[in-house]
């Protein structure tokens, strides 16, 4: 059995980026019990102004695409999402989007939405089941599936097959690039290289420093190569919700992992790539309210949901 050289910090920030792939937790998951549109805070991410549940509600209403961040053992934060999805899902419109599910496990949304296979079926094949640790799916993303299909809205898996995003990683970008036919439409990666802060703040996560000048070479190349592989989640998150904002109309809502979306993440950046001249707004589900740092210029997000109430 080969051992890892990578540092703790790396392996560390590893576990935080891929929480929903390697989760060990055991502790099985339970639906939270808290009342979230009334004990939940909410806060506008530039000014700190508490808004009502009901003012949320209003200021997300012109919104083309709303994208979810989660903490993903945070299970108050998955009640939140489940309220804005049956909230703002209404009257047949829109889609909900999910980093959970990728793209060639479209059909078995289909076949669930159509009572072909039941929920354990679904959870089974999707291999979703822990998906955020032990019971995860039933407990807080078979919900939300539940409430958009019930509201007659679309329900779309919207990330990269793992396969690739490990190609994308060991190989580069080449072999994706080389897909063709059926194959090429289940991932995408950026047309350049995404940079700036949220490049910087992935190496600070991972352990790197972001600049080149690390001392160990070795690990900045570890490091560069997971980098990669988020861009293809990041890439092929935002294309997917492009293609829900065409075919299914707005508001498309994606739930997303807080590092991809909070301070103008890479599955943000790309989104607006796409539709430069959609309205998105962000909302970062937090935990820890108390850490959270007004930024007019570069705010954690729109909007700011304390899920500690």
């Amino acid at each position: 059995m080969a051992v890892s050289t990578a540092p703790f910090s790396l392996l560390a920030g590893l576990a935080l980026l891929l929480g929903g792939c390697v989760s060990g937790n055991r502790v099985p998951a339970k639906p939270s019990e808290i009342t979230v549109r009334v004990d939940c805070g909410v806060i506008d991410g530039r000014t700190g102004s508490v808004l009502t549940w009901d003012m949320l509600l209003a200021q997300l209403d012109p919104a083309d695409v709303i994208v979810i961040g989660e903490q993903h053992d945070d299970a108050t934060g998955h009640a939140v999402q489940l309220a804005l999805v049956e909230d703002l899902l209404t009257d047949g419109r829109g889609a909900l989007a999910m980093e959970m599910l990728e793209r060639d496990e479209q059909a078995l949304i289909d076949d669930y939405r159509d009572g072909i296979i039941d929920t354990e079926t679904f959870a089974k094949l999707t291999e979703s089941t822990d998906w955020a640790g032990s019971g995860s799916w039933a407990a807080w993303y078979q919900p939300c599936v539940d409430a958009a299909i019930d509201q007659g809205a679309a329900v779309v898996a919207a990330n990269a097959p793992r396969r690739y995003v490990r190609t994308a990683r060991i190989d580069g970008w080449t072999t994706i690039d080389t897909l063709s036919g059926p194959r090429a439409q289940l991932v995408d990666r950026p047309d350049t290289p995404i940079t700036g802060s949220y490049r910087e703040r992935f190496f600070e996560l991972m352990g790197g420093h972001g600049d080149g000048q690390s001392p160990d070479p070795e690990n900045m190349n570890v490091v560069e190569s997971f980098f990669r592989s988020q861009q293809v989640w990041d890439a092929t998150m935002a294309a997917s919700v492009s293609t829900a904002l065409e075919t299914a109309g707005p508001p498309v809502i994606l739930l997303v992992g807080r590092f991809h979306s909070d301070y103008e993440g890479g599955t943000v950046s790309q989104i607006r790539r796409h539709h430069p001249g959609a309205e998105i707004r962000t909302i970062s589900l937090e935990p820890a309210c108390e850490t959270v740092e007004l930024n007019p210029e570069e705010p954690q997000a729109d909007f700011v949901i304390c899920t500690t109430p």
